[in-house]
Parts: structure tokens; C-alpha cells; sequence
């Protein structure tokens, strides 16, 4: 080849480069307007979710159906894409990331059960993608603490999976502080929680690799796991076919056999561990909030304490320490902190997997058992030593606090007359009177009216009504101390009026009045259960009235009227009227 043609075919290189990047440009264009056509749409879905407002009682409009159908869409694009993942596109992959990303965060702020659905899934695909250090990373705050997670059994088990293969992909298993024969245990043994039959192939590949705990039980589950992984590898003809088949069916009775002799009840089992200490405490645990739920748990921590001489170490969010804070029988741990080691006590309540909130979806409407006892039962204490107890809701307010407390109302201006206060809105808003904004004006006429609510947003406002919107929860709740009667829908400060003895005037619809108010001492009733025979239908905000067909307002409600609250109050106010 001549000089000159060299020099030809070197100038020709540029066009020719340039030429096939507009080609590749123009194909990755057309491949992402038909392949991503569908990412484009969930985007959009996303969008459209982050700029919903939120009900008039200051609460996300979104729905958690709403967040599961983003994840479902996720996972779509995942199964239609496999093969773009698996070469890492960056084009899909990054994008990806990103949406399943900010969605988790986003939805973790609202509705955590549907968040960690989001996770697994992430999880799932950076393992398709061989990443298994990103998938450790991501899961060790929830799979290191399984007490963490909320109401869901099936992502405790899911989240430890991929935990446990992400390991086995680094090699670094036998490094992980989980004993993962404790851990199918404690699953198998948890309410509704997975078979022993189902629980011993799933635990297998994680048993096999590490070293067996002492003792017969846990010997046995390690054997039928190796034999298990070894019996289940493929093999070809009629024969040896059907002779794998019986042999894997025999070491799963194996495997259900060696679970089944470890269940024990949930409380006398650790998830990670074989033995629990039985010199030592109670652990209770509670991933989420729920003011009204944690006041009602406080008559079944105080029993337990009373039972064992000691305080409870209650695990929950730091920042609903203010409902028990000064309560001698509770310990407080933040239950985002260090993993607790639950081996070092001798029971263990986790009620991050809400025992009422299962009763009650599994008995609607026939819902018997009220919270107080419900919450009870689940960390140990019968009926009987209940009532022994008390039902009643011990509050602690300190010096502190009152005095804190005092000083906001003087500020507030209200005192001159008799202070009321009112809860206008629950979190879930077919619990809420169409009216209230017109029953807060009315008793604003004859009494000075604190309105308890993390937003005055929509209410009435003016000379003797003040909101606590914007201040920390403890001053809220010691403020329940200084009214001397409190009007609410059933929700939180329901429950802290009755631990002050405060006289309650309290309208109930959809939920069951008399359940709900079972540990109140000075509680007024206004209900239709008489003029309804629909009440109490314990619908929840995803299923609409049957009367109506809404999903929002609930006749029930609606026809309570104003007037009946006014004289509801005044009679609560009467001396011993409501004692």
C-alpha cells in the first residue's frame, strides 16, 4: 500500500468513526423509545405520586396500594430486561438505580412496609448483576435487625436470604453473626409465619456453609442441609430421576422434623440464636409509631415489670421516646441503633409485626379483644394478670414539662375560661367528622379550645383557640395534663386523655366504641350504633362505606351532630359526672 493511500484511509477513519456513533446514537434513541418506553411511564407515575398532597387532616393521599404498584411495575422492566441488566447497560441500569432509589427513600417516610418491598426488589437485581457488596450494604440495617421490620414476615425472610446469598457470592458467610438454623426457628415459630416444612430447603444453602451449633437438633437440620444441596443437584434419566425426587422428599421431613423440635413459642425464641439467656430481661420491640398504640401498650410493659422486678428494655424510634419518657418501668432503646442481641434475654415481644393489627384484619368485623389487651397478650401477660394490673394507662409528666407546659397556654393567652381540648383528625380520615371545623367554632363560643394537631392547616383560628402544631411531642402530651375535658375522634390523644383521667367526649363511627375505650375512666360515648345498624363496620381507608360507597367520609360520623357535641361536653364537665 502507497504512502498516499495510507494517508487516504487514515483521513476516511474520522468520517467513518463518526459516522457509526451517529448510527449507534440513532439506534440507542430507537431501542429506548420502544424498550423504555415503559420506564418512561413509571417515571411519570413516580412524579405524579411525589405531588399528591395529602387530606385535609394533613396525611399522604397515597395510598400504600398505590406504592406497591410502583414496585410491581419495577419489577416488570426488571423481567422484561434481564438480558440488558446482565450486561449492565448503563443506559437501563443507572436509571433504574436511580427510580428504585429515590422511591425507596421516598416511600420510606410514609409507608415503611412498602419501602422495604422496594428494597428486596433493588436487592434482587444487584444480585442478578453480580453485586453482591452493594446488596450487603443495602440490606444490613433491616437484615441484621429483623425485629425491625414491619408487618411483614415474608420480607424478614427475604431480606435474610439475600443477605445470606450476597455473602456466599463473597465468600464471607461464615463471618455473618447469624445463626440461620435460629433464624428458620424463629421464622417457623412466628404466627403465620412459614412452615417447617417450607423453611428448611430455603435455610439450606446458607446451614451447609457454616459451622453447626451444639446439640442434636442443630446437627440434625446441618446434616439434612448438606445431604439436601447435594440430593438436589440434577440428574438425568427416568431412574435416577425419581430416586432424587424420594430422596429429597425424605431429608425435607428430615430438615421439617429437626424445625419442628427447635419451635418454641416466639417469645422464648431469638432469631439468630439457639439459646436465649433465662437470667436475663424482657425485650420488647416496635419498629414504628403509633402514639395511641404505644400509650396502650403501657398496662402490659408495667405488668411484665411488676412479674420479673425489673424494667423493660423497650426497643422503638427515638423519636417517640416523649410517650414513655420518665416511666420507671421501661428502658428505652433506640431500635435503629447497634443490632440487639436478643440471646441476652430470656423473652422477647416483637411487636413491630402488629398482634393488633392482624387480630383486628382477621376478625372485621367481629373484633372483640381491645388493644390495651391485645398488645398484652402478645408480650406474655394473660387476661387474668391484666386485670390484676389495671387497665389503666400510666403517663409521666415531669416538673419540667408541666411548668413548659403552663408557659405555652399563658402565651397562647388562653385560661380565662375553661380549657378544652380537641383532636379533629385521625390518621386515617374515614375516622373523621365531615364538621369538625364548624364543632371547633362552636365550643370556641363558651370554652377556650387547644387543638391538638401537628398542623393548623384548615382550622378555625382566633381569640381563644390555639393549635399545638409545630411543637415537640412531649410538650403535646404533657399539655393533655392542663385541659379539663377532651373532644377526639378515635386516635392518639383518645388514649392520652385517659392517662391523666381527663373527661373524654369521644365520636366514634366505623370502629367498635366500647372495644376501643374498654381502660377509660371518664369517657362519654357518641355513637349511631343505634340508629345504624351498619356500626361498627370496621372498614379501613382502602375499603369504601357500604352505604355510600366512599371511601372518605363516613356517614356515620356525619350524623352526629354538632348540638350533641356541645351538650356532651358540658355534661363531661359536670363535677363526678364522668367518674
Amino acid at each position: 500500500m502507497t504512502s498516499a493511500m495510507m494517508s487516504a484511509e487514515f483521513t476516511l477513519d474520522e468520517p467513518v468513526a463518526e459516522t457509526r456513533d451517529l448510527l449507534g446514537d440513532f439506534f440507542a434513541a430507537f431501542l429506548d423509545e420502544s424498550a423504555f418506553g415503559e420506564f418512561r411511564k413509571i417515571e411519570r407515575l413516580f412524579a405524579a405520586l411525589q405531588e399528591q398532597g395529602t387530606t385535609r387532616s394533613g396525611y399522604p393521599l397515597i395510598r400504600p396500594a398505590d406504592c406497591g404498584q410502583m414496585t410491581r411495575s419495577l419489577e416488570e422492566i426488571f423481567q422484561q430486561s434481564q438480558p440488558r441488566f446482565r450486561a449492565a447497560d448503563p443506559r437501563l441500569t443507572d436509571r433504574f438505580e436511580t427510580l428504585i432509589a429515590n422511591f425507596h427513600e421516598f416511600c420510606r417516610n410514609i409507608y415503611p412496609t412498602e419501602a422495604v418491598g422496594a428494597l428486596i426488589l433493588h436487592c434482587r437485581v444487584l444480585l442478578f448483576m453480580n453485586r453482591p457488596e452493594q446488596v450487603v450494604a443495602l440490606a444490613s440495617p433491616l437484615a441484621l435487625r429483623p425485629y425491625a421490620v414491619i408487618d411483614n414476615i415474608g420480607h424478614c425472610h427475604d431480606l435474610v436470604r439475600l443477605f445470606g446469598q450476597a455473602h456466599l457470592m463473597l465468600g464471607t458467610l461464615a463471618q455473618v453473626p447469624i445463626s440461620f438454623i435460629a433464624f428458620g426457628a424463629w421464622l417457623s415459630s412466628l404466627p403465620k409465619g412459614p412452615s417447617v416444612l417450607s423453611i428448611g430447603p430455603a435455610m439450606a444453602p446458607f446451614v451447609s456453609r457454616q459451622q453447626s451449633a451444639q446439640g442434636f437438633r442443630a446437627a440434625l437440620i446441618a446434616f439434612a442441609s448438606i445431604r439436601y444441596l447435594r440430593a438436589a443437584r440434577e440428574h438425568r434419566g427416568v431412574l435416577p430421576n425419581l430416586l432424587q425426587r424420594l430422596r429429597l422428599g425424605m431429608l425435607r421431613l428430615m430438615l421439617a422434623a429437626g424445625y419442628f423440635l427447635l419451635k418454641t413459642a416466639p417469645a422464648k425464641r431469638a432469631p439468630f440464636s439457639l439459646k436465649m439467656n433465662p437470667a436475663g430481661g424482657v425485650l420488647v420491640t416496635r419498629a414504628m409509631g403509633g402514639i395511641g398504640d404505644l400509650l396502650m401498650m403501657i398496662p402490659g410493659l408495667e405488668a411484665i415489670s411488676a412479674a420479673t422486678g425489673r424494667p423493660v428494655d423497650f426497643a422503638l424510634p427515638r423519636k417517640f421516646f416523649a410517650v414513655l419518657k420518665d416511666n420507671p418501668h421501661v428502658r428505652l432503646i433506640d431500635i435503629d441503633g447497634p443490632p440487639i442481641d436478643v440471646s441476652q434475654y430470656r423473652r422477647f415481644a416483637n411487636l413491630s409485626i402488629c398482634p393488633a393489627g392482624c387480630y383486628e384484619s382477621s376478625k372485621r368485623p367481629n373484633v372483640k379483644r381491645g388493644r390495651v389487651e391485645l398488645f398484652a397478650r402478645a408480650i406474655g401477660v394473660s387476661r387474668e394478670r391484666l386485670i390484676a394490673q389495671g387497665w389503666h394507662i400510666n403517663q409521666y409528666i415531669g416538673p419540667e414539662l408541666q411548668a413548659r407546659a403552663k408557659q405555652f397556654l399563658e402565651q397562647a393567652g388562653l385560661g380565662e375560661r375553661r380549657l378544652i381540648g380537641l383532636q379533629p383528625y385521625s390518621r386515617d380520615s374515614y375516622k373523621d367528622h365531615p364538621e369538625i371545623e364548624a364543632i371547633t367554632t362552636a365550643l370556641a363560643r363558651d370554652y377556650d379550645v387547644l387543638v391538638f394537631h401537628h398542623t393548623d392547616k384548615g382550622l378555625p383560628s382566633g381569640a381563644g383557640i390555639a393549635s399545638t402544631a409545630g411543637l415537640p411531642l412531649d410538650l403535646s402530651l404533657a399539655l393533655v395534663q392542663q385541659i379539663e375535658a377532651m373532644v377526639c375522634v378515635d386516635s392518639a390523644f383518645l388514649h392520652a386523655a385517659a392517662a391523666h383521667d381527663i373527661p373524654v367526649v369521644a365520636l366514634f363511627g366505623p370502629t367498635d366504641a366500647r372495644t376501643f375505650t374498654r381502660h377509660h375512666n371518664r369517657v362519654e360515648i357518641l355513637w349511631k350504633q343505634q340508629e345504624m345498624g351498619c356500626v361498627p363496620c370496621w372498614r379501613n381507608e382502602d375499603l369504601p362505606c357500604r352505604i355510600t360507597g366512599l371511601l372518605a367520609v363516613s356517614p356515620c360520623m356525619a350524623a352526629i351532630q354538632i348540638g350533641e357535641v356541645r351538650q356532651a361536653v358540658s355534661r363531661a364537665l359536670e363535677p363526678g359526672r364522668l367518674s
